[in-house]
C-alpha cells in the first residue's frame, strides 16, 4: 500500500529556497509511489492565530480543534496520513510563525489524563522535517531540530530530518546544487519507503 504523506508548508516564500527543497522531496516520493498532499499554512484562513488555550479540544471525544476555522480543519486531517513533513526556513531559532499557528494547534490532536497520560491520533506515524537555514548546523538548525524531535517523541511518532544548513537568501539558489538536489530526493524517496 502507498504511503500517504502531507507536506505542510511554512516556507512564506513560494519561490524560495525551503520550497525548492521540498518540491524536489514530493517529486521523489512520488515517483516511489507515495501519495504526496500539501497544505500551505501560509494561505489558510483562521478566526484566531494559533492554539488560545481554551482547552475545548480536551473535553471533546472528537480530536480537533473547536475553533472549527480552515487552520482547525487541516490540523484534524493529519491523522489521515503515514508522514506528516513540516517545512520551513529557520526564522530566529525556530520554525516560521505561520508554522507555529498551525503546530500549536496540533494540542487538539492529543488527550491528556492522569489516568491514562497521553492518547494521541498521529502516534505511529512519521513526523518529519525539512528545513534550511543562512548559517550553521550547530547552535542553529540542530535548535530547530530538537523542537520537533521532542514533540513527536510525545506524539508517539517516529522522526526523520532533512536539513540545508548554510544556504544563501537569493530566493530558490538550493534548486541549482546538485548535491541539495540529491539529498531531497533521497529524503524524499525515504519517506516514500
Amino acid at each position: 500500500m502507498s504511503k500517504r504523506i502531507v507536506i505542510v508548508h511554512g516556507a512564506p516564500r513560494k519561490k524560495g529556497n525551503t520550497r525548492a527543497v521540498t518540491r524536489l522531496a514530493a517529486e521523489a516520493a512520488r515517483r516511489e509511489g507515495a501519495v504526496v498532499t500539501e497544505i500551505d499554512v501560509t494561505k489558510l484562513a483562521f478566526s484566531t492565530p494559533g492554539c488560545i488555550g481554551c482547552a475545548q479540544c480536551q473535553q471533546s471525544d472528537t480530536y480537533e480543534c473547536t475553533l472549527g476555522d480552515e487552520l482547525a480543519r487541516s490540523v484534524a486531517t493529519l491523522a489521515e496520513y503515514d508522514v506528516i513533513v513540516f517545512s520551513t526556513p529557520l526564522y530566529w531559532w525556530s520554525y516560521s510563525a505561520q508554522l507555529k499557528m498551525f503546530i500549536d494547534r496540533m494540542y487538539s490532536l492529543c488527550k491528556f489524563s492522569d489516568e491514562e497520560g497521553i492518547r494521541s491520533v498521529v502516534s505511529g506515524k512519521t513526523l518529519a522535517l525539512i528545513a534550511t537555514a543562512g548559517g550553521p548546523m550547530q547552535d542553529n538548525l540542530e535548535v530547530l531540530e530538537s523542537q520537533l524531535r521532542n514533540p513527536a517523541a510525545m506524539l508517539g511518532c517516529s522522526f526523520a530530518s532533512c536539513l540545508f544548513p548554510d544556504v544563501r537568501m537569493e530566493a530558490g539558489d538550493l534548486k541549482n546544487d546538485p548535491l541539495a538536489a540529491e539529498r531531497a530526493q533521497a529524503f524524499g524517496r525515504l519517506l516514500a519507503s
